[in-house]
């Protein structure tokens, strides 16, 4: 893509730049384990006393309100480790995990997990970068909610899909993830129906094409300019 991205969109490997003996020491210490499309990985009440790495597949992690309302953080993909509990030293997840597609998954224990980062620091400096990542999605999350248009958050949802688990095609991306609209509405804080107009004035413009639930975008730079003018009419008022 053309377009310039922050920096915590792009997609994350745990093991990036660290060496061999670092991820076969992981995998010695790590359990494997196969999820089905639509399986919980673990709910909000388990104990959040292991960390997880995401091998292949795809993972959801949300949450839901006191009415049962979910709201989406993010989507893992290959590289990716999820798990917050764990990684924070909570006593317990607080949020679902999903796999919404077939998934491989590695399990390692918080204690060997910690040991493993004092051995291996550019395992630890991966997490920090992690950590940083989710931290600054969260604030771009709260900021869009009480500053910006649906069509706006929607839009930054999308690109920031795009880098996280698109595929390139020339200029053109195709979201990897079959993604529901009623998804899309959790993730940036909004109604399935306000979503669905929102998605219809997008294709409407040619920023968007939607074929059997598989979006495409174009352009990218095109979508990320309708987000700039967004944020420059903001700060003129």
């Amino acid at each position: 893509m053309t377009c310039d991205a922050p920096w915590y969109w792009e997609k994350f490997d745990f093991f990036d730049e660290a060496d061999d003996a670092a991820r076969r020491a992981f995998f010695d210490e790590a359990n494997r384990a196969a999820y089905r499309r639509n399986e919980t990985i673990f709910m909000p009440t388990d104990p959040a006393n292991r960390i997880f790495y995401l091998r292949s597949g795809m993972v959801k992690i949300y949450h839901l309100s006191a009415r049962g309302d979910p709201t989406i953080f993010w989507f893992c993909v290959p590289g990716d480790l999820f798990g917050a509990g764990g990684l924070s030293g909570s006593l317990q997840q607080s949020v679902y995990g999903q796999a919404t597609e077939s998934s491989v998954i590695y399990t390692i224990s918080r204690s060997a997990f910690e040991s493993l980062l004092k051995r291996h620091p550019q395992l630890a400096l991966n997490v920090i970068r992690l950590m940083g990542a989710r931290l600054r999605l969260a604030c771009d999350s709260m900021t869009d909610l009480v500053s910006q248009l649906t069509n706006v958050r929607l839009a930054r949802a999308l690109l920031r899909l795009a880098y996280n688990c698109g595929l390139r095609h020339g200029d053109r991306v195709v979201l990897r993830i079959r993604i529901t609209h009623e998804e899309l509405a959790n993730m940036i804080g909004s109604s399935r129906q306000t979503v669905n107009e929102a998605l219809r004035d997008l294709c409407a413009c040619n920023l968007i094409e939607i074929k059997r639930r598989i979006i495409t975008i174009p352009a990218p730079e095109r979508l990320q300019a309708l987000i700039d003018t967004a944020l420059d009419r903001n700060e003129r008022h």
